[in-house]
């Protein structure tokens, strides 16, 4: 097994690791910017949570530098089944200003730790609002976001966001990353797949959701919101 136990946390499949906070705030003009193309994805959770992610290549690679010079692949190798490199799925940036209840989920669900999130603060003010996460014992763990630190998340870490609020939202860099084989692509597809529009399978392939399912997946939280239908739970 490649799982693993971070003593410190006192939880599984989660590491914390410096990252340079110089090269990761060099996407802050692109957040504060325009973001045309990016796609936005607001999971149905008591929170103003949204995922913003890439929409086409070009967008991807603007990800992809930022993940290669930060040298995060060095940090999971260790436990990823690779044929040659370890693979980016999707760049987020991930922003909240509210958050009212926890929504306890996993990233990752038997994968056998061949797929890990990182999170880390882009923006100054993430003091105070950061993550809630369930620790061995089961009692409820306290993690608090730093510049210059990255959460690095595996499989069977249970986790929230920490209800809170800020005046201006709380703007976090994340990656999904993981093995370049795709005997296990399906088991990380339940997650990979379903965050964004465009990923990046572990054979390098880009998948593009249909603007079909697009559709049919807005119209289904229009419903949602009227009440005309149940919501769904977690997307991951």
């Amino acid at each position: 097994m490649k799982h693993f136990f971070n003593p410190e946390l006192q939880a599984p499949n989660v590491l914390k690791v410096p990252v340079d906070v110089e090269i990761v705030r060099e996407l802050l003009p692109w957040w504060e910017g325009s973001r045309r193309g990016l796609h936005t994805r607001s999971p149905e959770w008591q929170s103003d949570v949204k995922w913003v992610s890439a929409g086409t290549k070009r967008d991807f690679d603007r990800f992809r530098i930022i993940f290669d010079r930060l040298r995060i692949a060095s940090y999971v190798e260790p436990y990823l089944d690779l044929d040659r490199d370890v693979r980016l799925y999707s760049g987020f940036f991930v922003s909240r200003s509210r958050c009212t209840e926890p929504n306890f989920h996993l990233d990752w669900r038997d994968t056998n730790n061949e797929a890990f999130t990182l999170l880390t603060p882009l923006t100054e003010n993430s003091a105070g609002f950061g993550l809630l996460y369930k620790k061995d014992d089961g009692t409820i763990g306290e993690y608090e976001y730093k510049l210059g630190e990255a959460l690095i998340i595996g499989d069977s870490f249970i986790h929230s966001t920490k209800p809170g609020a800020s005046a201006e939202p709380v703007v976090l860099l994340s990656f999904t990353f993981g093995s370049d084989r795709m005997e296990h692509w399906p088991s990380i597809a339940r997650t990979a797949a379903r965050q964004g529009i465009l990923v990046c399978r572990p054979d390098g392939i880009f998948e593009q959701v249909p603007r079909r399912k697009r559709a049919r997946a807005t119209l289904g939280k229009i419903a949602r919101a009227l009440g005309l239908r149940r919501p769904s739970g977690p997307a991951y």
